[in-house]
């Protein structure tokens, strides 16, 4: 499997078919005498952000941090609940359950929510 072609930004779609946003990033553990091992992998602002440019990911960071929200931490999903169907890669969680919504939570409540007829 190459795994950037195969899964980084690919479409995440939850246990209920839901989508919850895109692969952004793939974390691997590395140990002395072993091969790699791919062992989660991430979605969130800062991941993205980062992947761009480290001071981009540092400035997303901090602008998460100022207004509060929770997404200056990455959202990490184990691999062994990762499964690639087509184009999309299906994770065994629900994403009502998981912070990897929190931005389209706050969207919906403090601008959609505020517009006439919303």
């Amino acid at each position: 499997m190459n795994l950037v072609r195969d899964c980084l930004d690919k479409q995440l779609v939850d246990a209920n078919g839901r989508k919850m946003g895109r692969v952004d990033g793939i974390v691997l553990t590395l140990a002395r005498g072993r091969q790699p091992r791919v062992t989660h992998i991430e979605t969130g602002a800062v991941t993205q952000a980062t992947r761009l440019h480290p001071r981009l990911g540092r400035m997303v960071a901090a602008l998460a941090h100022r207004l509060g929200r929770a997404l200056n931490d990455p959202y990490r999903i184990p691999w062994a609940k990762v499964a690639t169907k087509g184009d999309d890669i299906t994770v065994n969680v629900r994403a009502e359950e998981t912070p990897a919504l929190v931005l389209e939570r706050w969207v919906r409540a403090h601008l959609i929510g505020r517009i006439p007829g919303a």
